[in-house]
């Protein structure tokens, strides 16, 4: 469970008691068990149950290692939730690189860069962008549209 980051995550809900942390999913490491008030889990939720979390976010925070580019910050990013990310993650996907709000791993360059965003509204002015995006790349219509263009098509 280290690839998701959690330890990171853990010392920037301490450092941020004023920062809600929604964590959404299950596994061995419980969030739960930091006894964190500013810290909320949400158990079993299936996709559907999701987007509206995405969507009221300010911000994903994801600093795992060695996933590629997971699929969360895809989700994410169609609602238009900035993503933060570490250099790893970031690099499983250079086209979204410019709207991706990137730090290598250390907790005090997370939680200043953190602070940061959320006093400054540059994650509500990026929104808009993040969300266009997502739709042009990641659509299922654009999907859809650029595999057909790999497919040959003989006609009889």
């Amino acid at each position: 469970m280290q690839k998701k980051g959690l330890r990171l995550l853990r010392e920037l809900a301490q450092r941020l008691p004023e920062a809600q942390w929604v964590f959404a999913g299950w596994g061995p490491l419980d969030p739960e068990a930091w006894g964190l008030p500013n810290v909320r889990i949400v158990r079993d939720a299936r996709s559907i149950d999701l987007v509206p979390l995405y969507q009221s976010a300010e911000l994903l925070v994801l600093p795992s290692v060695g996933e590629g580019f997971p699929l969360v910050v895809q989700e994410a990013m169609a609602c238009g939730t900035p993503a933060m990310v570490s250099e790893d993650t970031a690099a499983g996907a250079p086209q979204a690189a410019p709207l991706l709000i990137r730090e290598p791993l250390d907790v005090a360059r997370w939680e200043a860069r953190i602070r940061a965003l959320l006093r400054s509204g540059e994650l509500e002015r990026l929104r808009p962008r993040v969300a266009a995006f997502a739709r042009e790349h990641w659509s299922w219509k654009g999907c859809a549209a650029r595999y057909a263009g790999l497919f040959i098509i003989e006609r009889p």
